[in-house]
């Protein structure tokens, strides 16, 4: 049969030859690593965030395939999974986790690393996406924007390179179809505001300013009260710093957005909102230059925090747009069906991701 061996050029050898004296590609065999991914993804599907011990059986599988020294393959096969809605939040969530981005490669190529430089190619390549799948492009971007949520610096901090893409998503969500995916621009301002006002207040105040016009657009199709309401609740962050105490307000919109539930995190005595995704097209949309260099990787020992999660609670003191938890609510469904996307031109050229591919010296 016809080989091919990294830098030997091509080859014939006998059957029994490449049993027996054919030089063995790197890597594990492909039936090792098909089954190995299908561990994982069983693994994955049975997550919850009381289901602690399904991220060290993953991390055992993940080590199984570094010492087959096969890791990146069997990564990108599993991330590419997210593109089905059960598993987009499961998949961000646990390759945010401490345990599995620590694990790196032979080539000391972390799994966080190698996570950042797959969500990247998936923001470069999403024209292609946006015009082919729009359902699968629609759940890479809810990737991007879980990962931005649950993954953690050491310090505490979430990861600045992921926030401007996201901002830049909202925006073209909101012009593309703002109808069908204001609930999902509401989530991402109550979970993430403060900090993404933090990294781009620029970006976010025009994004503010592109809801207040929906408000007042006479030419934009009636919405519910229910809509109307998320929109105001945003512009209400936005207009107090991205927490809200005041208990009248808070009751208002807890009565007028039935989506709304009240957790408390378990580290903290004040108690957060979060939002539970309602419509059926949670799309999401960014735009990048084509020749963007990949995020090179980041410094090893500025891992993410793995935070705990307290019950529910029924007494609502604050809302806040920080994030309420670091994992969505138990049995709660984050991830919507986008079946109507609307596809536009890009307007204009978005460096959102491309103005810092020095990633690992912001961070040091």
């Amino acid at each position: 049969m016809t080989s091919f061996g990294r830098g030997r050029g091509w080859s014939s050898q006998n059957q029994s030859q490449d049993k027996d004296q054919g030089l063995r590609r790197p890597g594990g065999s492909t039936s090792s690593n098909n089954k190995v991914l299908k561990d994982i993804i069983e693994k994955i599907t049975l997550y919850n965030e009381n289901e602690d011990s399904l991220i060290e059986d993953i991390m055992k599988l993940l080590i199984i395939v570094i010492k087959e020294d096969n890791l990146r393959s069997v990564c990108d096969s599993l991330w590419k999974q997210a593109i089905y809605h059960s598993l987009t939040t499961k998949i961000a969530i646990i390759f945010s986790s401490v345990p599995i981005i620590r694990l790196e490669d032979n080539n000391e190529n972390s799994i966080r690393s190698l996570f950042l430089r797959f969500l990247q190619d998936n923001y470069i390549s999403k024209q292609k996406d946006r015009a082919e799948d729009q359902r699968a492009f629609a759940n890479k971007a809810l990737l991007h924007a879980d990962v931005y949520y649950h993954m953690k610096l050491s310090n505490g901090n979430r990861l600045k390179v992921l926030a401007e893409p996201l901002i830049q998503y909202m925006e073209d969500l909101l012009q593309d179809n703002p109808k069908d995916n204001i609930y999902f621009v509401m989530k991402q301002i109550l979970r993430s505001g403060k900090d993404l006002y933090a990294v781009c207040p620029n970006g976010l105040e025009n994004l503010i300013m592109t809801i207040r016009q929906l408000i007042i657009d006479e030419n934009f199709p009636k919405l519910s009260p229910e809509n109307y309401a998320a929109l105001l609740l945003i512009v209400e962050l936005a207009n107090n710093d991205y927490e809200i105490k005041d208990t009248r307000l808070i009751n208002f919109y807890f009565s007028n957005i039935k989506s709304l539930s009240f957790e408390s995190p378990s580290s903290q005595k004040q108690l957060k909102m979060i939002v539970t995704t309602k419509t059926e097209n949670d799309n999401q949309l960014w735009e990048v230059e084509n020749n963007q260099q990949i995020v090179k990787e980041e410094v090893k020992n500025d891992v993410p925090e793995h935070g705990n999660y307290a019950k529910n609670t029924n007494v609502p003191r604050a809302i806040r747009g920080s994030g309420a938890l670091d994992k969505p609510k138990k049995g709660t469904d984050i991830n919507a069906k986008s079946n109507s996307l609307k596809t536009t031109l890009p307007r204009e050229r978005n460096k959102a991701w491309g103005h810092d591919d020095r990633f690992h010296e912001h961070y040091e």
